[in-house]
């Protein structure tokens, strides 16, 4: 029974990784991409109040404000991927320990940068 499991959760975890996580990955740094084009065009905000507001856009998203300077904004986030876990639990479960391993070591965070 969990063979058979097994056998249908790596080709969902192939999908999900390289056509959904990919589409909404590039949704969501367009996300990031048009906060930061409204907020630099802005007129109504100061120079520190709109990196006030990168900094603040960049908290409720989980990430970890990384440096603040004069004209820029650095977070980083590590993303765990559910396409990787999947083909990972596709494969007898041994790849979820490799995944994890990778994630916890070796993966390098997701890094957003704001610049005025």
């Amino acid at each position: 029974m969990t063979t058979l499991l097994m056998m249908f959760l790596f080709p969902i975890g192939l999908y999900t990784y390289f056509v959904i996580e990919k589409k909404t990955k590039k949704e969501y740094q367009k996300v990031f991409d048009n906060f930061q084009e409204s907020t630099s065009l802005s007129t109504k905000y100061t120079h520190e109040e709109k990196l006030n507001r990168f900094e603040q856009m960049l908290e409720q998203n989980g990430y970890e404000v990384v440096s603040v300077s004069k004209n820029r904004v650095v977070g980083e986030k590590k993303v765990l991927s559910m396409g990787l876990i999947l083909i990972g639990l596709g494969v007898y479960m041994v790849g979820l320990f490799f995944y994890l391993a990778y994630y916890f070591w070796f993966q390098k965070p997701h890094r957003v940068e704001f610049c005025l």
